[in-house]
């Protein structure tokens, strides 16, 4: 066991950690000929289920389309934003009672699966010092377009490695071990959708995989630009891609021009770099943590931030501004900027994975169609 001293550190660390975790409806039929309209910004026309699965070392959370009336049945699933620290650490923080940590999601626990064909599969990384969890109401949000979104527990460079769980390490082996955990991610998912006795049995099509990742996730997303399976790669805030680049997969680069992690002349380098077709999605007055549930928490005043704060816990100047980058008061509104993230997301799935893969939402003026909000658009699809 930690000394307390060192104890007390670990447990800073972990908060900072998954505060930068960084370093979610119109109902009805959808028209085709919207090219320049945010047709996907809201939920979709599924209801959206959520369940949990076990890899041999890490856990997964998986949004997918469930059964109509679903959500007349169901409550909506509650997380806390620290179900990821461990029970020691937790012990030790001495919550007052009076703060609420809870998160709501628009996604219902264990809810049947939506009939009626099979889903397009999309693997999800959150960013350094993150968990599987903390993104979960875009992700029902993109769910509900007809997705079924697995979202990983990267313990490499998650929650869990900032206390020594699963430290980094080399590299290299890093970067090898991730590369593993999508696979692994994958196979889990294909079995489960041949399984007669699972959930999500012939929900998933197997033959279409996407990929989001968020900051560090984006550079793990990244990495499989030479995976044959993965029919387009999503970067939200991404840790740019290595080395040389010759892949022609679809990408997409979704960040905010405030962003102090990594900011807008480093994705611009990194948006020359990828091959077409590609697209670049810059949201003004918005920050690197503007894509997770904590930016939502931070707003609202109940998050790990003020209860470190009440127990008196020192954050360093450098890790509070990260935590709070994008969810300030004067920051873009949070659910203002999901839903152009989830606009352009959404946009860029259908176009890549179909069935029907004419462009939509995709059109030059789209940039425009977000009152309130500018937005620089680029694309060579060429």
């Amino acid at each position: 066991m930690l000394p307390l001293p060192k104890l007390r550190s670990a447990v800073l660390a972990g908060i900072c950690s998954v505060l930068l975790a960084a370093c979610a409806g119109t109902q009805g039929a959808l028209d085709a000929s919207s090219a320049d309209k945010p047709i996907f910004a809201d939920m979709g026309p599924y209801e959206v289920g959520v369940t949990t699965l076990r890899l041999a070392d890490r856990s997964v959370e998986i949004y997918y389309p469930a059964e109509k009336g679903s959500s007349n049945r169901l409550p909506a699933d509650i997380y806390k934003q620290t179900d990821p620290i461990p029970g020691p650490m937790l012990s030790m923080l001495k919550i007052p009672e009076t703060v609420d940590l809870s998160q709501t999601i628009p996604a219902r626990r264990d809810a049947p699966a939506a009939d009626g064909g099979r889903y397009p599969l999309v693997v999800f990384s959150h960013g350094a010092g993150g968990w599987r969890g903390m993104h979960g109401i875009i992700l029902s949000g993109v769910a509900s377009w007809g997705f079924v979104v697995a979202s990983t527990d990267y313990t490499e460079y998650g929650f869990s490695s900032q206390f020594g769980a699963r430290p980094g390490g080399d590299m290299t082996r890093r970067r090898e071990s991730v590369a593993k955990a999508v696979a692994a991610t994958i196979e889990r998912l294909e079995k489960e959708t041949a399984d007669p006795e699972s959930r999500l049995h012939n929900v998933i099509d197997p033959a279409r995989i996407g990929a989001i990742g968020h900051s560090a996730g984006g550079g793990t997303m990244f990495g499989e630009l030479n995976n044959p399976r993965i029919g387009t790669i999503i970067g939200w805030a991404p840790v740019p891609p290595q080395g040389e680049i010759s892949s022609t997969t679809p990408t997409m680069i979704i960040s905010g021009v405030k962003d102090i992690a990594i900011p807008p002349a480093t994705l611009e380098a990194a948006f020359t770099r990828l091959k077409s077709p590609k697209r670049y999605v810059m949201i003004d007055n918005m920050g690197h943590n503007a894509f997770s549930d904590t930016c939502l928490a931070i707003r609202g005043g109940n998050d790990l931030v003020a209860v470190a704060k009440q127990i008196g816990l020192p954050i360093p100047e450098r890790l509070f501004a990260l935590a709070q980058d994008g969810c300030s008061a004067s920051d873009l509104d949070t659910r203002t900027g999901w839903r152009v993230i989830q606009h352009f997301t959404v946009a860029q799935l259908k176009t890549s994975l179909g069935p029907d893969k004419t462009p939509k939402g995709l059109g030059p003026n789209v940039a425009t169609a977000f009152e309130g909000v500018t937005v620089d658009y680029r694309q060579d699809a060429d």
